[in-house]
């Protein structure tokens, strides 16, 4: 299916959507002649201009030059009796018989003028109605940045009207101009589905079954059959027997036979080609010949596709539909390969080629004649600007003529008027000068209160800032504690066994046991080996803090991530534990072995994990306290090298973060936790740590069920030293 062309039928019907619908039949004419006897009956201008505007938008489905005359007319009659309505709706639908005849530069002008009017009378509905019409045209020139800008605008101001047929023809069109970008089908979704859901509040059929269409549309390119589907049979039931209904019919026909309900899939194609012939719409049977054709492909019924797609070739050949027929030739090349007919194949496949040349070369030539355009669209607006300015100068000049002859005829009674205005404007300076002078000291009053306040402000930052840092002192110290008690109780208890062993050998001597005393002093050797080994454990994590703590190293150095991981994890639990003896939980380590050294300052990373580990201790033991059953509360800290860097993980099973605070828990002196428990600087503080590394500080949560946060350091800050 030819996406783009679908897309600009439905933008076009939307355009014209909200100010008239064109009706071929026999009544327009009586209508026609209705209005002009209604002109020739009028005295007031105001109503003939009216009267004008309606007979040009009848005849613009039937006679496009007689109504661009009738526009002419009414605009030239507004002019002479200064009605700015009928100035506004005259250059609208003028705009709009130009987009009609293809003329986009004079109705984009044309429009300009009609958008000018409309706000120098303050008509907000005629703006937004002006704007959408631009948007429109711009997206048929393929300057989409521009449409959405218009769109966006015409949405704005029709949402502040909750004027519900333009809020819902705007959402259409903005999400028309999204689904032209496979990277914006998400966008076009989103626009697509509150169209629909307006269109439904004010029951327009006819926009409902557009909107659906565009959404079963972008399904369908997704791949998302059940929901194509869905909203494809919704459009069709809104649309059915209608040309329109030929596009749903198609996709459904084709997503039929991808799932394989064949039956289902000829039903839908039989029924688009007979309301196409029906209708006699040349280019929706060549559309529905090309979707039956590939249903046939997919049953490899070859020579039934075959006879589809020639008759597909042969419209599109006379309605010189070029996207089509590069899919119809390609398709043809593929089936007639299949069945062995390999000339046949060559030769359309080279005919798939000369149309994509033709497709490029006219590509190329639609941005020169862009360029053109919008040269030529700057140069008009240029000169229409220029002669506004010269007009408004020559009436400046006949005006200050007349302003001389009166002032030459009243002179003496102006300068009496003006020496009594001298005066009480001297009066209104003196008292303007007191109040500025009362207001200059108020305000120097306000600059002090301000800067004090920020002194103060900033005062009470640098506590709050050394707070946190006292806390996680307090935390490293307790860590500390712990770590250095474990190798201490052992010599202790190591000492005094030895020394109750050295009694038992000199008595074992005494009695002359020689060989009991041996075995006594070998046990002694084995204690002092203890003691030695304990004593250089507590000696290494006196070096390895003092390493981190060092004041004057704040360079970045090859750094060890897997050993300050299990250093501040342990550090933090340990730490914890000493201050709530009643604090318990798992935790569990999964080190990368091959993880390189990173280039970072050791004591501000260290600092980070030990902040992140802590605040994932204390969620889970604000969860275990809630006594749920089963409930066994854990923190699990990994690293791991990716393609990109390298990422060390802290992830908890505690209450999780809820969506609503997600995006505020990295600015500074936010907290949850109760007061004078937390200073709402540990993650806004280990954000721009990480930040200054070139990093990234990622957070994932669920509520309910845990955090996890993600600390991630770029390629660059990696040296690949071998462990």
């Amino acid at each position: 299916m030819n996406r783009f062309l679908t897309a600009k039928k439905y933008i076009l019907f939307l355009i014209l959507l909200s100010f008239f619908l064109l009706n071929k039949s026999k009544a327009q004419t009586s209508r026609a002649d209705s209005l002009l006897s209604s002109i020739e009956a009028s005295k007031d201008d105001s109503s003939k201009v009216n009267r004008y505007v309606e007979l040009g938008i009848e005849l613009l489905g039937s006679d496009l030059t007689e109504a661009l005359q009738y526009f002419d007319e009414a605009i030239q009659l507004a002019t002479e009796a200064n009605y700015i309505k009928g100035l506004a709706d005259s250059h609208n639908a003028l705009g709009r018989a130009y987009a009609q005849q293809g003329n986009f530069q004079e109705s984009i002008l044309t429009f300009q003028e009609a958008l000018k009017f409309y706000q120098e009378i303050q008509d907000k509905t005629g703006e937004a109605n002006i704007l959408s019409n631009l948007g429109s045209i711009y997206y048929l020139l393929g300057n989409n940045t521009k449409a959405l800008e218009l769109h966006f605008k015409s949405l704005k101001i029709s949402e502040q009207l909750d004027n519900k047929l333009r809020i819902g023809t705007s959402l259409n069109n903005i999400g028309t101009v999204y689904s032209k970008n496979s990277n914006t089908f998400s966008e076009a979704l989103t626009t697509f589905k509150k169209s629909l859901e307006v269109f439904e509040e004010i029951n327009l059929e006819s926009g409902m079954a557009i909107a659906a269409m565009n959404i079963g549309e972008v399904y369908f390119l997704e791949s998302n059959y059940d929901s194509a589907t869905y909203f494809h049979e919704v459009a069709l039931g809104l649309c059915d027997g209608t040309l329109d209904a030929t596009f749903p019919l198609t996709q459904l026909g084709e997503i039929s036979s991808q799932l394989g309900n064949f039956q289902d899939a000829y039903r839908y194609h039989q029924r688009a080609l007979d309301i196409s012939k029906n209708l006699d719409a040349k280019f929706e049977l060549t559309q529905s010949l090309i979707g039956l054709a590939k249903t046939q492909i997919i049953q490899q019924d070859y020579r039934g596709a075959i006879s589809s797609f020639e008759q597909a070739k042969s419209l599109g050949i006379e309605l010189d539909a070029k996207n089509e027929l590069v899919d119809i030739y390609e398709n043809l090349a593929n089936t007639e390969a299949k069945i062995g007919n390999y000339k046949d194949a060559y030769e359309n496949e080279i005919n798939a080629k000369l149309v994509k040349e033709e497709i490029a070369k006219s590509s190329t030539e639609r941005k020169i004649q862009q360029l053109q355009f919008e040269f030529e669209l700057d140069k008009k607006e240029s000169e229409i600007e220029l002669l506004q300015k010269d007009t408004e100068l020559k009436n400046a000049k006949v005006f200050n003529q007349k302003i001389f002859i009166i002032a030459s005829l009243v002179g003496l009674a102006m300068f009496v008027i003006i020496s009594i205005f001298l005066f009480r404007n001297n009066l209104s300076k003196q008292k303007a000068n007191r109040l500025l002078q009362i207001q200059k000291e108020e305000i120097r009053i306000q600059r002090e209160n301000v800067v004090s306040a920020y002194d103060k402000l900033k005062s009470t930052q640098a506590q709050l800032i050394q707070s946190e840092k006292m806390a996680s002192l307090g935390e490293l110290t307790a860590g500390i504690a712990h770590e250095i008690q474990n190798p201490l109780n052992f010599v202790n208890n190591f000492s005094e066994v030895s020394e109750e062993m050295i009694e038992e050998m000199k008595e074992e001597l005494n009695k002359g046991e020689f060989e009991e005393a041996k075995i006594i002093g070998e046990e002694i050797k084995q204690n002092l080996s203890r003691i030695r080994l304990h004593g250089k454990r507590a000696d290494s994590i006196v070096k390895g803090m003092l390493e981190h703590s060092r004041s004057n190293q704040r360079e970045k150095a090859p750094t060890d991530l897997n050993l300050l991981a299990n250093e501040f994890l342990r550090l933090s639990y340990h730490g914890i534990r000493a201050k709530d003896k009643a604090f318990n939980a798992d935790f569990e380590i999964d080190l990368d072995e091959h993880l390189p050294k990173v280039t970072v300052v050791p004591q501000d990373i260290g600092r980070v994990i030990l902040n992140l580990v802590t605040n994932a201790f204390y969620t889970v033991n604000e969860k275990s306290k809630l006594g749920i059953e089963g409930y066994q509360p854990k923190v699990i800290v990994s690293t791991k090298k990716t393609e990109k860097g390298i990422e060390l993980s802290v992830k908890d099973n505690g209450n999780g973060i809820p969506d609503s605070i997600k995006e505020k828990i990295f600015q500074p002196f936010f907290t949850t936790k109760p007061t004078g428990q937390g200073t709402g600087l540990g993650l806004s503080l280990s954000y721009d740590i990480i930040k200054a590394h070139q990093g990234n500080l990622i957070v994932k949560s669920t509520e309910g069920k845990g955090t996890e946060m993600i600390i991630f350091l770029p390629v660059e800050s990696a040296e690949a030293l071998k462990q």
